[in-house]
């Protein structure tokens, strides 16, 4: 039954000009870090992740504060 459904759907679709039903594509971002290529200093507490979130919190509350 599966296959009967494909070869219809296979067959509307080139009577009806269109190759097959595609999704929508969305656009491919890529970021570059140069610095991501550059050696890390382990020992600096800047480089842990969890650090960096914090401080993006305290700088995003000192920030609210200004206003």
């Amino acid at each position: 039954m599966t296959n009967l459904a494909q070869t219809i759907r296979h067959f509307w679709l080139a009577m009806t000009g269109q190759d097959s039903v595609r999704a929508p594509v969305s656009p491919e971002v890529i970021v570059h870090d140069p610095d991501a290529e550059r050696p890390h200093d382990l020992d600096d507490p800047f480089f842990d992740p969890k650090v960096q979130s914090r401080m993006a919190g305290v700088i995003a509350d000192n920030a609210k504060k200004a206003n």
